[in-house]
This record gives C-alpha cells, structure tokens and sequence, in this order.
C-alpha cells in the first residue's frame, strides 16, 4: 500500500476511534448506524456483492426486503466498528451492562482437561466484544488473525485487541502459533466465514459449496482439543449474548480429508443456523463464494 495513503487511513481510524471511545456508548452507536446509513444509501458501498449474496441465500426475498437487509447489516458493522475501538474500556462492570456471557462453564471444562481449546465462530454479531470480554473475565485467549492491508491499521487493531488481554498469532504463522498457544492451555479463536481458496474444505453453506479453512479440524483431529462453537448477537435491548457450545462429531472414519470435511461442515451448518436467526448480523458485503470447487457439492 502507498505510505501517504496507509498514513492518511491510519491517522482517520485513530481519530474516529478517540472519537467512539470517549462518547457515551449509547450515543457513539447512534453515531455508527447514522454514518452505516451514509455507507448503504450514499456512497453504496459493496452493494452489488451484498446484495447478490443476499438474493441467493434467501430467494423468496423481494428486492425491497433485500435492500432492507443491505441497510441494516451496515448499520450493524457500523455499530461493531465503533465499539472495537472500545475495547480499552472494557472491565468487568461494562460486561456486566453490556453482555450476557452464559455458559462459561464449557470453556472451563475444556481448560481443564489441560490442552487448550479450539473456539469457532464467524464475522457475526461482535465477535471482537465476545473474544474481548471472555479474556476480561480472565480466561487466556489466542486469535487467529489475517494481515491487512494496511499495516499501521494492522498493529491498532492489535492494540486493540492486546488492550484487553488477547494474544494474536498470524495465519501465515498459524500452524506454529496455534500449537504453542494450545501447549500453554489458551482458548484459540478462528472465524470460519472466509474464503479459503483451493487449500481450504467445500462444504454447504446457504445452499452453495463455500472454501473454509480445515483449521480447526485439522488441531482437533491432530490433539484431540475440544471445539466450542461460540456467538455473540445483539439483542433489541442492546446487550450482546456471548454462548459458548462444545462440538460433537459423529461419522468420523479416521480418513483425515473425510473427517476434517466431516468436522467443518457441521462448524458451517452450526453458523447458517445463527445467521438466518438474525441475518443482519452476518457479513454479507464480502465475497464468501468466490471460490469453486469446479463441481456440485
């Protein structure tokens, strides 16, 4: 990326983001949603890809319906923009306010057993507030995350994330990183929604075959890590509900492609469930179907 352009997004992020910290949260999400309206109705951004995948996940939409949809899915992303960069202020009385977190109990019992766990989930609800408060609440948590283009946003969102306690390991990294972080008995955090090109596992999702990465079959099958299957939706009140599930696979033959096929289908069809509870929340504006795997699946 140019140095002029990734000075001028960088210093932009930094300055909207004292901004959304320091407002009080009801207002700063007010604030987020309005300038969410700008980005679907103004500027129109990622319409066309949105809207497509909207239309083939849910085909007895209206266009009308669809374009209501596109709306408040980007006065969602808006809003869990906004409260990223409130991650630094985030303590045990705001999770209080602002969070239900039920059922830690499960992550606890992975804990346990002493090996770390393999927690999945997707660009849904607020992902960076469910990871952010579980490490507030004191369990150890290790993200899997990618590179951005942007390096100077690339290391704010790490301050962001280290401001409150999590790890961060590099996909490039992750096979080392992901097995030292389970050595030392964290809870490993990867998002299971993005394209994985040709080295990732075709399976349904919303009716189409979709790349996901084999990741975290391929640790659960290779150590034996639980996985819990985590969300974190809104609710009408405003308060995020953050569910930890741990993940049962039935059918498995020992066949490594077979099963890891096995393990992310069930990961993915858990995710299509969440979605279509509240569509909104799910990250329609980025290509998740750009890969073929040449064939039906």
């Amino acid at each position: 990326m140019n140095p002029i352009r990734a000075s001028i997004e960088s210093v932009s992020v930094e300055a909207a983001a004292c901004v959304f910290r320091w407002l009080p949260l009801r207002l700063a999400r007010l604030l987020a949603e309005a300038i969410g309206l700008v980005a679907a109705h103004v500027i129109r951004l990622r319409r066309d890809v949105a809207l497509d995948n909207m239309k083939h996940a849910f085909p007895d939409m209206s266009r009308r319906e669809l374009g209501r949809l596109y709306s408040r899915c980007w006065r969602h992303f808006a809003r869990v923009g906004a409260e990223l960069a409130r991650l630094p202020r985030m303590d045990r009385a705001s999770i209080s306010r602002w969070v239900d977190l039920t059922r830690q109990v499960v992550l606890e019992d992975a804990l346990k057993q002493g090996k770390g766990a393999i927690v999945v989930s997707g660009h849904f609800g607020n992902w960076e507030w469910m990871g952010g408060c579980i490490a507030r609440m004191g369990y150890p948590v290790t993200y899997v995350v990618a590179d951005q283009t942007n390096p100077l946003v690339d290391r704010w969102l790490d301050r962001m994330r280290r401001s409150v306690g999590v790890e961060t390991v590099r996909r490039d990294k992750a096979v080392r990183g992901v097995l030292s972080a389970l050595r030392r008995n964290r809870a490993v955090a990867i998002l299971c929604d993005q394209d994985a090109g040709e080295a990732g596992v075709f399976v349904p999702f919303f009716g189409r075959p979709a790349s996901i990465p084999r990741g975290p079959a391929l640790f659960h099958l290779r150590t034996g890590v639980p996985i819990i299957f985590s969300t974190a939706p809104v609710g009408r009140d405003g308060r995020y509900r953050v569910t930890l599930e741990e993940m049962h696979f039935t059918d498995l033959t020992g066949e490594r492609d077979h099963d890891e096929e096995k393990i992310m289908q069930q990961i993915t069809r858990r995710l299509e469930t969440e979605v279509r509870r509240h569509p909104e929340q799910w990250l329609w504006l980025h290509r998740r179907w750009k890969s073929s795997p040449g064939k039906e699946t």
